[in-house]
């Protein structure tokens, strides 16, 4: 009879064992399968893939906004590296180029290049304190279901739109965050940079071509 109680016993911790190994597997199976057409699932989606520095699966979740505000950034480049070509000098055009960034053009192609060029998913710490801190404390959804706010336990809100064709969530990270546009600020200065050096070469160039206007002009007097 000892034996037969020892046994059951065994069985049952072996049963609760089993038990507790599956709800441990659905659960890691559920967050498996976050559904991007729920606002919750979405984000958490984006939020995975950004600790795991997954920047392909972090530019697919972005909105249509965030790609066009990188595509932007691309062309303005471009316009940069055209003026440099225009009006330098071409001695100078290497040395320019690389202060003012359109050396990128070298290394990158459209505005998902660039992303994944600014993405550096190796400077993101990784420590259980920012992902808990990057859990979901309150949702809130438009009433049109058209918009959604999510802020995290740590206090930081991401903006979701909605695709209406596909139905599926996506984080407007150019709204949800500053240093977006943040991390862009040294463009901006070497844009304008740039077009001052443009503007004192035209100048440059059009006072030698009024001295020597004014010095034909005293010629033929």
């Amino acid at each position: 009879m000892l034996h037969r109680h020892a046994f059951t016993g065994r069985f049952a911790r072996a049963a609760m064992a089993l038990v507790a190994a599956t709800l441990v597997a659905l659960a890691v199976g559920c967050g498996d399968e976050l559904d991007p057409t729920e606002p919750e699932g979405a984000y958490y989606i984006f939020r995975n893939a950004l600790l795991k520095g997954d920047a392909e699966t972090v530019w697919k979740r972005t909105d249509d906004t965030t790609k066009a505000y990188f595509q932007q950034r691309y062309e303005q480049l471009e316009e940069m590296d055209e003026t440099i070509e225009r009006y330098l000098p071409q001695t100078d055009h290497k040395i320019a180029r690389k202060q003012s960034g359109t050396i990128l053009l070298d290394e990158v192609d459209g505005g998902k290049g660039l992303f994944m060029k600014v993405f550096q998913p190796k400077n993101l710490p990784d420590e259980q304190a920012i992902k808990v801190g990057s859990d979901i404390d309150e949702l809130k959804v438009a009433e049109d279901d058209s918009a959604a706010k999510v802020v995290t336990r740590a206090g930081q809100e991401y903006v979701l739109k909605a695709d209406k064709k596909t139905e599926e969530w996506h984080v407007m990270l150019v709204r949800s965050s500053d240093k977006v546009d943040g991390a862009f600020g040294w463009l901006e200065a070497n844009e304008s940079a740039l077009q001052q050096t443009v503007e004192d070469l035209i100048a440059e160039e059009r006072e030698k071509r009024e001295a020597i206007i004014a010095e034909l002009m005293n010629k033929k007097e």
